[in-house]
């Protein structure tokens, strides 16, 4: 669509759109007088747009991941998956394992699906009506982005130190890309942060209907993604801690034990149909996943953590023209988490002063965000209810763990890629926040945060530029 104007009808565009946000914000705030209010709907809003310019500029076979492309000839990928299933109106009958992309769970490839159809009886032309997916997870990114803002007010997050988070989040590189991949990532991630909301707030309130919630939100994650389990063990520990509360106090026992019964028979089918199906028929392991990517093995343990040498931006990858393939862990996850897998440098000659910026304050970021997990996490200083705190502890753990072990059990170059616990931006994003309530290093915080929200924004508007 970009390709049909000029680079200056483009940029007039943008900030028609951003100017049009600030007018919805001012009116927001003239109608209710609440500035905190008025602050996040301009930040939802940028979101939002930077997401649709994002979809609109970026087809389904560009910087994808698993989807290898639609029509491809070879029926296999995530978008294969989507045609089978628009077409056969079944589930696989066959070992999914035969065909690249298929052992995935179905949750978003029916959706996809359904669409799909429906856009091709409506007689739209093919290739629009396979890149008209995107309006779904455009769409998913948005509500975990909504959620994400749900849940730093639950924290009690205001003034500049919610600014800060919102800003993070909304504008965070790792979740536009997502908004354009047609995979089942973002639904999950979408998802689990859904469920971090009920969860915490059936803490807070102990409303039945909340814990209920949390169940079908952790369920439909696992129904996207295998390993939306993740957010099991975190919600685990607030269950249990209610539980031996309650048993202290000798009080509601009973009652509580039938809600978690309830939970249990709405989570495991709802998570785990999919590869209990595929384990009793077709004997596919429940963890199962195949080997991707340029391989790593050769590199040490020790280089692999160390060896920080970097003459880019974007990811090293051989494929791409650089001498190797990105091997540093922490390189890697900053870097795929910015510019995922891609080097955007052939795109236009403005885009890489501006991809410096974004690596150089996401290594700031990122090396903050990792003392202030400790700072604020460990302390009782900031967030008073240790439960919650070990609740956030608990579930940064269990990604990072995660993906430590993703790394490096499979030595592949794809496993290194954020994109697998996306959500973990959320809390990323919350923690520089917090301190900034009380003023403690705001200026520093505000600073950093603004050079990476406006080099996000540069990076990813450039992109699309004509």
């Amino acid at each position: 669509m970009f390709a049909l104007i000029s680079r200056k009808e483009y940029a007039v565009l943008i900030l028609v759109f951003t100017a049009l946000c600030a007018l919805a914000a001012f009116a927001f705030y003239k109608g209710t007088k609440r500035k905190q209010g008025a602050v996040s709907l301009f930040l939802f809003l940028n979101a939002a747009i930077m997401h649709f310019f994002y979809i609109t500029y970026t087809r389904t076979w560009e910087r994808q991941h698993d989807v290898i492309g639609f029509r491809n000839g070879k029926g296999i990928g995530q978008a294969a998956l989507i045609e089978y299933l628009m077409n056969e109106r079944k589930l696989p009958d066959f070992d999914p394992t035969e065909r690249w992309g298929f052992f995935q769970p179905l949750l978003h490839h029916i959706l996809a699906a359904v669409l799909l159809k429906i856009n091709l009886l409506r007689g739209m032309n093919y290739d629009r009506a396979c890149e008209s997916i995107q309006l779904l997870t455009f769409v998913y990114s948005l509500v975990l982005i909504f959620y994400g803002f749900r849940i730093l007010s639950l924290m009690g997050l205001k003034g500049r130190g919610l600014y800060i988070s919102e800003a993070l989040l909304s504008m965070h590189p790792l979740l536009t890309l997502l908004s354009g991949s047609v995979n089942n990532d973002i639904m999950s991630h979408m998802f689990v942060c859904m469920a971090v909301y009920y969860v915490l707030k059936w803490y807070k309130e102990g409303r039945t209907a909340d814990l209920i919630l949390t169940a079908v939100m952790t369920g439909l994650s696992m129904m996207a993604k295998l390993s939306g389990v993740l957010l099991a063990p975190a919600v685990a520990f607030l269950m249990l801690w209610k539980l031996i509360t309650a048993v202290r106090e000798k009080r509601d026992v009973i009652r509580i034990i039938g809600e978690y019964a309830l939970f249990a028979v709405i989570v495991f089918p709802l998570g785990l149909f999919f590869p209990i199906r595929n384990m009793v028929l077709f004997h596919v392991p429940l963890t199962y996943m195949p080997e991707v990517g340029e391989d790593l093995s050769g590199h040490s343990i020790l280089s692999r953590i160390f060896d920080i040498r970097t003459d880019t931006p974007y990811a090293c990858m051989i494929k791409n023209g650089d001498a190797y393939d990105e091997f540093n862990v922490f390189l890697a996850l900053i870097k795929t988490s910015l510019t995922g897998e891609y080097n955007y440098s052939a795109k236009n000659p403005y885009i890489t002063p501006f991809a410096w910026v974004l690596f150089l304050s996401g290594v700031l970021l990122f090396i903050t965000v990792v003392f202030l997990f400790f700072y604020i996490l460990f302390r009782d200083e900031y967030i008073k209810d240790m439960p919650i705190r070990i609740f956030w502890v608990i579930l940064i753990m269990t990604g990072i763990l995660f993906m430590l072990r993703l790394i490096f059990s499979v030595p592949n170059f794809s496993s290194e890629d954020l994109r697998y616990i996306a959500w973990i931006v959320l809390p990323a994003a919350m923690l520089p926040g917090i301190p900034a309530l009380s003023g403690k290093g705001s200026a520093i915080l505000t600073v950093i945060s603004g050079i990476f929200v406006i080099a996000s924004a540069g990076v990813y508007y450039l992109l699309g530029l004509p």
